[in-house]
């Protein structure tokens, strides 16, 4: 029963997986007809402890929720990687400029010339 339940959640949340993939975003948008064609008209039993009942789509929420959270995480982690490689080539560029030229600022990324002009590091 168990692994029938989780097979049913692992499903479910692959399927929603691939409905959000790029493919599917970037596909023209269908009317209704199509997706009441693929849903099925009688609903399924599912056995339960004490007997039989009716699953509600519980197991879809789970999956999607699942899914919704995996993906999130990624997203996170690839923003954070993307952040700290930003921070780390600032602050490398900065270290740069500092050892070249003796009046840098960091805060405006200009150092003054002899002529009293103050001009970006680049």
């Amino acid at each position: 029963m168990r692994r029938a339940r989780f097979l049913k959640i692992v499903l479910t949340a692959t399927t929603g997986v691939m409905m959000f993939s790029a493919s599917a975003i970037s596909a023209p948008l269908q009317h209704g007809a199509g997706v009441a064609a693929a849903v099925p008209s009688v609903t399924d039993k599912v056995w339960c402890r004490y007997g039989n009942c009716y699953d509600n789509g519980g197991g879809a929420a789970v999956g999607g929720l699942v899914g919704g959270l995996i993906g999130g995480v990624i997203a996170a982690g690839a923003a954070n990687a993307a952040a700290q490689q930003e921070a780390a080539a600032a602050q490398q560029h900065a270290a740069s400029c500092a050892q070249r030229y003796r009046s840098y600022d960091a805060a405006s990324n200009t150092f003054q010339a002899k002529d009293g002009r103050r001009y970006p590091c680049q």
